[in-house]
């Protein structure tokens, strides 16, 4: 698990597969064994409010991409939506009375970073990627290298790259913030989005003028 160490603070970083079962377990067993005082996770205020209500999940209807991509990462075990990972972070956080912090960009946000990045032909791509996914080959070696291989190639577009990189940008921010606050953050995040965001982390933040 990689660490990062600012302010006072250490920061754990727990790349998590969105949808595997499995990940549960690693995310309870992490939470168990690093005793965090705070967990922070990879989703936005509202996910995290929406995911409070477990009568919903069952309302959830995915979208085209979603299906596609839970076809294939059934090869690694059982699927389940909302993302096993994040469920048991709330679950075992709540049971142990631990503070838990979303750190994506919340809807508004979002909203208008999308806006700004995505341009029309970033949407006709992912429109061709959407149609012909499932005659592609991704590299199925682990559910890891799975995650990683579907990114790179459904966000292949300039303008979902940019945007997925304002997010890292985002969640950086939000783990730099809380440094100091807390003594010990476990970070539950996509195996996607972990890397680059504990890079973020570890450089010195921009000087504005």
């Amino acid at each position: 698990m990689r660490s990062v160490e600012i302010d006072g603070s250490t920061i754990l970083f727990l790349p998590v597969v969105k949808g595997l079962v499995s990940e549960g377990d690693a995310v309870e067993k992490a939470i168990n064994e690093e005793n965090p005082d705070a967990i922070v996770v990879s989703v936005s205020k509202e996910e995290l409010a929406a995911l409070e209500h477990k009568e919903d999940y069952d309302k959830y209807e995915p979208s085209d991409i979603e299906e596609i991509y839970g076809v294939l990462l059934e090869s690694f075990g059982d699927v389940k939506i909302p993302p096993p990972c994040y469920v048991k972070a709330l679950d075992v956080g709540t049971a142990k009375n631990l503070t838990l912090i979303p750190m994506d960009m919340n809807e508004e946000l979002y909203t208008e970073t999308y806006c700004y990045e995505i341009g029309g032909m970033d949407l006709i791509r992912e429109s061709m990627f959407v149609n012909r996914a499932h005659r592609k080959k991704f590299d199925l070696s682990s559910a890891g290298a799975f995650a990683l291989d579907w990114d790179k190639k459904i966000n292949k577009p300039g303008g979902f790259r940019k945007l997925n990189h304002k997010r890292e940008e985002h969640m950086a921010d939000v783990l730099r913030k809380l440094a100091g606050k807390y003594h010990r953050i476990l970070v539950i995040v996509e195996y996607e989005r972990s890397d680059n965001v504990a890079k973020l982390l570890s450089a010195e933040p921009a000087q504005h003028s």
